[in-house]
């Protein structure tokens, strides 16, 4: 696991906001395969004026993701 300071350096959001998109150099991103539960999902990067709106695979597509189960079962 990365140190906030790690995450902020790799991903330029700070922990608890880290969003898939605008990340200053590719990254591997993975989606836990239960957010296909949902209809959409809101990955805000900490801050409701910097939301989106999306479907779980829309997610996927546009941040090069990979479906994976974190959670195992």
């Amino acid at each position: 696991m990365l140190d906030a300071a790690e995450v902020v350096e790799a991903t330029s959001h700070p922990v608890g906001g880290v969003c898939p998109f605008g990340l200053p150099a590719p990254l591997p991103v993975y989606c836990d395969v239960s957010l296909r539960d949902f209809d959409e999902v809101v990955p805000a990067a900490g801050a409701t004026n910097a939301a989106v709106r999306l479907s779980p695979q829309r997610m996927v597509d546009l941040a090069g993701a990979e479906w994976i189960d974190a959670c195992q079962g």
